[in-house]
């Protein structure tokens, strides 16, 4: 397998190689040698971070949370913003490394198995730009999460199949997003753009006016365009992003919650820790327990 590159993990990234004997396994398991990962991991603000591929004998995945990065092949080269999925199946050389001044944040796997083409397929990769917007996704960040957890049980078979079967669905989910966003293009407003300027400003409290300005439309004209693309009315969907990012927060730093209400926008720790409650089920003391 192409080795994941050695950037010095900081406190809240994580890096799991699966063992040879373990990729074996997996090449043998009736439910899992079709499509299975052989490293995944998460990289937040990955300052300095870098790679450089001429031999790729497996399929690697990106999906880029936050900041900037770029991507270089023989035939796209180019900016990887938040929102957005690198796809590099295997033999195609490349160049990747994170902005200076913006270091992106990272979800990524390298996968292999005896379908795993059949799925880069499904996902409708194009050669020509193996850099697609998906935009921000809780679902797909859970599932990138499941996953490193399963695979963090390197030597439990069930686990391992498990973890499988997460990458499997991450690549079929990532699929059908791509497919929405190409319909959403069709009539709708620029999500991308929309969706960026969110995740921007996550730490601040934007208004439906402000939103809806960006956008050139009137409010009512945004709202309706918005959830007929999303699902969610903006301002809903974004509590949800940050929401999102708290959940990112309290799972991975020392972080108190009044520390994290103030980088989603909120200065009242109170009121912050009803509207996670409300979100989630659970306070966020209680949530950060339930996940340690």
């Amino acid at each position: 397998m192409s080795k994941p590159s050695r950037w010095p993990l900081n406190r809240s990234s994580r890096r799991i190689v699966a063992p040879v004997v373990i990729r074996q396994q997996l090449k043998n398991h009736v439910l899992a040698k079709d499509c299975y990962p052989l490293a995944i991991g998460f990289y937040e603000k990955a300052s300095s971070h870098s790679m450089s591929r001429q031999k790729h004998d497996d399929h690697l995945l990106i999906y880029c949370f936050a900041g900037l990065g770029y991507l270089e092949t023989e035939r796209w080269s180019g900016e990887v913003k938040a929102g957005e999925v690198v796809l590099l199946p295997a033999g195609i050389s490349h160049r990747y490394f994170a902005d200076k001044d913006d270091p992106w944040s990272v979800y990524w796997a390298h996968f292999s198995g005896a379908q795993a083409s059949d799925y880069i397929t499904h996902m409708d990769y194009n050669e020509e730009h193996p850099v697609v917007f998906v935009g921000h996704s809780p679902i797909l960040i859970a599932q990138f999460r499941a996953a490193l957890n399963a695979a963090s049980h390197a030597y439990s078979t069930v686990s391992l199949v498990y973890a499988a079967n997460a990458i499997k669905q991450i690549l079929t989910y990532i699929a059908k997003l791509i497919n929405d966003e190409s319909a959403h293009k069709v009539s709708g407003i620029d999500l991308d753009m929309m969706q960026t300027l969110m995740l921007q400003n996550l730490d601040k409290a934007l208004s439906l006016d402000w939103l809806a300005k960006q956008a050139n439309l009137s409010k009512f004209h945004f709202s309706k365009k918005y959830k007929q693309q999303t699902g969610y009315p903006p301002i809903q969907h974004f509590l949800k992003m940050k929401v999102e990012y708290a959940r990112y927060l309290l799972e991975t730093s020392d972080s108190t919650v009044q520390e994290i209400a103030d980088k989603v926008g909120y200065d009242d720790a109170l009121y912050f820790s009803r509207l996670f409650k409300k979100e989630e089920g659970v306070a966020p003391h209680a949530y950060r327990l339930s996940k340690r």
